[in-house]
């Protein structure tokens, strides 16, 4: 018996000198709160969290630490743990801003808009005034995938393939930019396109595009756009696009929105689109529709999108399923006009693979009625890069 609780005594006292020799000593709160920080910084996140929860021993009321540590919670992810230290700074100081600004950022990464609704109305109750709260509630509830603080360049390749009644592939180069400003982000990008089936002629094709992403209120947002190709041949991409769209974001993760596209080759083509969002937890979930006015009349087609977020909010997945007439966006092509009708689906996975780059592949597949009766199966794919420009 005396052995055994020796050898208890002496890998406990074993234990305490390794935690003792990986955790970095300090003279004084400060001094402690400073070296969390410094080894948050470094990426050393397991030391700072022991240090942060020995802070937290010492001095129970110690709120900037808990806070701090708090966010290394999060920038590992572990959102849970860190919204029990928000809630417990909160439950004991309800008027203290930085807790708020803390669970705003906390829920921003997290892609909980209803806890980043909740404590940013609560920030705002004390702070009326502050730009980053009222920028992080606008860049989280702006549509898809335009939600940075900072710029961003982008290229993108897509492939759209099909073999009846004739061979296309269609290859189309896309780069731009997401700039965002006080009210928004601005969406300039040039779309070049060619045609390595043979098909029409000329086989290539350009187009200059600027799209607006524009904060109207506090939970209105707008889509502005225009697309002019200038080679003056009518050929793939439409010689004018125009996009108008609003959204209307709602308590509890919800969101509607209404607008229209406009397209011209040959002719005007005008499509009107509702949507239906909801964000819960890590899901979000989309119905959109299409109307589109052809010259046989009204046709109509219908999007049910769900997107699974993971480790942040550009590490996702998202299915796509589709049934219609009307073709679902992008309309590059005057041919995706033809089509009596479609079943679809698309499967499309956004990665954050560094802390400034980010990747995005989509895979899709559609068996289209292109004439009356007459069937085919269309692949489409895309690759995208985007990189983000920090000061």
């Amino acid at each position: 018996m005396y052995k055994v609780s020796s050898l208890i005594l002496l890998f406990v006292l074993y234990t305490f000198s390794i935690e003792a020799q990986e955790t970095p000593g300090y003279t004084n709160l400060e001094q402690g709160f400073e070296l969390m920080r410094q080894l948050a910084t470094d990426g050393d996140y397991s030391s700072a969290k022991r240090i942060g929860y020995k802070l937290l021993d010492e001095k129970e009321d110690y709120y900037d630490a808990t806070l701090y540590l708090a966010r290394i919670h999060g920038w590992e992810a572990s959102y849970d743990s860190a919204y029990v230290l928000i809630d417990e700074v909160i439950a004991r100081e309800p008027e203290l801003f930085e807790a708020y600004q803390t669970c705003v950022d906390l829920a921003y990464w997290d892609n909980d808009l209803a806890r980043l609704d909740s404590c940013a109305e609560k920030a705002l109750e004390l702070n009326p005034e502050s730009e980053e709260i009222i920028a992080k509630y606008n860049q989280a509830h702006q549509p898809g995938d335009l939600q940075t603080l900072y710029p961003e360049v982008f290229v993108q390749y897509t492939l759209d393939h099909f073999s009846v009644p004739y061979v296309r592939n269609w290859h189309l180069l896309s780069v731009g930019g997401q700039i965002p400003f006080k009210h928004g982000t601005l969406v300039p990008s040039i779309n070049g396109g060619y045609e390595s089936a043979g098909g029409y002629t000329p086989s290539t094709d350009i187009q200059f595009n600027l799209d607006a992403y524009i904060t109207i209120g506090k939970k209105n947002y707008a889509l502005l756009g225009y697309g002019f190709s200038p080679n003056g041949v009518i050929n793939y991409l439409p010689a004018h696009r125009a996009a108008a769209e609003i959204w209307q974001a709602l308590p509890k993760g919800f969101g509607l929105s209404a607008g229209l596209r406009y397209f011209y080759w040959d002719e005007h083509f005008t499509f009107l689109t509702f949507t239906a969002e909801k964000y819960a937890g890590n899901w979000w979930f989309s119905f959109r529709n299409y109307l589109f006015f052809k010259d046989v009349g009204l046709r109509a087609s219908y999007y049910l999108s769900g997107r699974r977020y993971f480790t942040s909010k550009y590490d996702h997945l998202t299915l796509t399923l589709g049934y219609g007439a009307a073709p679902d966006e992008p309309v590059l092509v005057v041919t995706d006009l033809d089509r009596l009708n479609a079943l679809s689906c698309r499967l499309e996975y956004s990665r954050q693979v560094t802390p400034v780059i980010r990747m995005l592949a989509m895979l899709g597949y559609s068996y289209e009625e292109y004439e009356d009766q007459a069937y085919r199966n269309r692949i489409a794919m895309n690759l995208g890069c985007y990189i983000l420009i920090k000061k």
